[in-house]
Parts: C-alpha cells; sequence; structure tokens
C-alpha cells in the first residue's frame, strides 16, 4: 500500500472534475479535495487493507475507497456547517447554500462512483446498499448529537455506535464485501469499537481545548463531560454546574481555563476517560486477534487504528 495515497487522491480528482461542470463548484469541490490530500484518507485505507486482509487482488479497490472517501468529505461539510465548525475549511467559504449543494454532491457523487466499480454486480450492489444504511445511522446518530440530549454514559454510546463508529463500520466492511461477497460480523462489532473509543478520545481533546471547540463552553454532552459534571460536587466547583445550567454566562468562565484543566485532573476525568477508551481498544483488540488473517493486515490495522 506503498502508493495508496497518491492512487486514491488521483481517482477522486479525476471523478470529481468528471460530474461537477459549474465552475464555481468545481473549483470548490478541488479545493475541498486539497484538504483530503493533507489528511490520512483514514477511511479510504481501511476500505483498501479490509480488501487485502480478506483476500482481495487488482486495483479496481482505489474507486470503491474513492466511493467512501467521497463520502466522509459530504457528511464533513454537513457536520461542519451544523456545528458552525472548522472555520479555516474551503466550503466555509461559500455561501451556506452553495456549500450544502457541495456537500450534497460529494454524497451523491460516492454512490455515482461506488455503483460504476469494476467488481462483480451483485458486490456492488450489496456495498451501495451497504454504505447507503451506514449514512443513514450516521444521520440519525448526528441527529442525536445535534439535540444534545445524552444523559447517561448508554446514551453517549448509542449515539456514538450511530454516529462516527458507524461510518468507520462502513469504511471497513465495503473492502470485506468487495472481496467476498458478504459482510462480516467480526470486522463491523471491532470496527464499531476502534470508533467508539476514536470518538472518546476526541471529545476528550476537545474538552482540553479552551477555544472555539470546546465542549464545556459549547454544553455539549460527552462522556468525558458527564463525569466531570458528575465529579465537581465541591463548593468551588459549582461554577460548572452553574455554567452548563445556564446560570452563569460565557463570559462568567472564560478566564478560568486553568482551574478548569486542574478540575479535569483532580476529579479523575483524565483517568476515567482513558479507561473508557482503552476498554473499547482493548475489545477491538481481542476480537482481530481471534481471526484467523494475515499477520501482515492484521498489524496493519492495530497500527492504524491507534
Amino acid at each position: 500500500m506503498h502508493d495508496f495515497k497518491s492512487r486514491l487522491i488521483s481517482e477522486l480528482a479525476d471523478q470529481t472534475k468528471s460530474f461537477f461542470k459549474v465552475e464555481m463548484l468545481l473549483d470548490a469541490a478541488l479545493e475541498s479535495l486539497k484538504v483530503k490530500e493533507s489528511e490520512s484518507l483514514l477511511f479510504g485505507k481501511l476500505t483498501v487493507l479490509h480488501y487485502r486482509m480478506f483476500g482481495g487482488e487488482g486495483s479496481g479497490i482505489y474507486r470503491a475507497a474513492a466511493a467512501v472517501e467521497l463520502m466522509i468529505l459530504g457528511l464533513d461539510i454537513i457536520d461542519d456547517l451544523q456545528d458552525e465548525d472548522h472555520n479555516g475549511m474551503p466550503w466555509h467559504r461559500l455561501s451556506k447554500d452553495i456549500a450544502l449543494n457541495l456537500a450534497i454532491g460529494f454524497l451523491t457523487l460516492s454512490q455515482e462512483v461506488l455503483l460504476h466499480c469494476d467488481f462483480p454486480l451483485e458486490r456492488v450492489h450489496q456495498s451501495a446498499v451497504y454504505l447507503n444504511r451506514q449514512v443513514l445511522t450516521a444521520i440519525n446518530g448526528q441527529t442525536l448529537d445535534l439535540l444534545n440530549e445524552v444523559q447517561d454514559e448508554e446514551d453517549y454510546l448509542r449515539m456514538v455506535g450511530q454516529k462516527s463508529a458507524a461510518l468507520l463500520v462502513c469504511a471497513c466492511m465495503i473492502g470485506v464485501i468487495m472481496a467476498t461477497g458478504q459482510a462480516d460480523e467480526r470486522v463491523a462489532e471491532y470496527a464499531r469499537e476502534v470508533g467508539i473509543a476514536a470518538q472518546i478520545k476526541n471529545d476528550y481533546r476537545d474538552l482540553l481545548d479552551w477555544g472555539n471547540k470546546n465542549d464545556f463552553l459549547r454544553r455539549k454532552k460527552t462522556l468525558p463531560l458527564l463525569f466531570l459534571l458528575s465529579a465537581a460536587d465541591g463548593e468551588e466547583e459549582r461554577w460548572i454546574k452553574d455554567y452548563f445550567a445556564g446560570r452563569l454566562e460565557l463570559e462568567d468562565v472564560l478566564h478560568r481555563a486553568g482551574e478548569f484543566e486542574a478540575l479535569i485532573e483532580r476529579t479523575g476525568t483524565t483517568l476515567y476517560t482513558s479507561v473508557r477508551m482503552r476498554s473499547h481498544y482493548y475489545q477491538f483488540l481481542d476480537i482481530i486477534e481471534s481471526m484467523e488473517v494475515d499477520m501482515k493486515w492484521r498489524d496493519l490495522m492495530i497500527e492504524a487504528a491507534k
């Protein structure tokens, strides 16, 4: 997979140029692909990796991997528009209506590219059905996230399982289906565990970022923050709950970044988050190490999951 990135970027650019005809839209799409080029292309990589892991040969899988990355890009744009996140991205330089068209275009192009992969029609159809269902699952999860009604760990895991973890499962499973003609529930299980672990890690990182993305400042319920709220029960920590309940305004807490970070350590939030994240990662390891797959590809998957 040494030439994976260049081959995938080439496939993404070729497909984008073929189907985006309005000059402004095409320019915005190509600028968006440059963002992809600067990233790890993890989802496409997982598609190719699982295709090889399950015995697939040939270069046709790169088109399927491009379809997966186009799907992720479309959903990322929608997610950023909803959360008003990552303001430096090229789609934020567009009006919201054009940016939404760009996102819809990428999602639709994802299906178009997948349906024209050079694989047996039955495998292509099964992959397209799987991708559609996982996107719908992720949309339900994103809606739960936007509603911000998570009350406990069970709610959080249900939401994450439907959102980010569902997309990771999709990326892995498209590779499996193209290689074998059928889904593998063990792959779905371990990919779900990796997705949950990654989301917990991201949520903890966002809690420490005392800026626009800080989940506490945005009053966004995540697993680390739910634990912090339950653990911050002292009088000197009351401001945490007061702000989250809306009894304090943003300007009342912005100067307390150092105090907040110390509180994360003192309440055991860091330890709790690390334990929860590692428990899901170890479940992934247990599953994949029990499978009879080539050690080379298994080790690459373990490396990608770190």
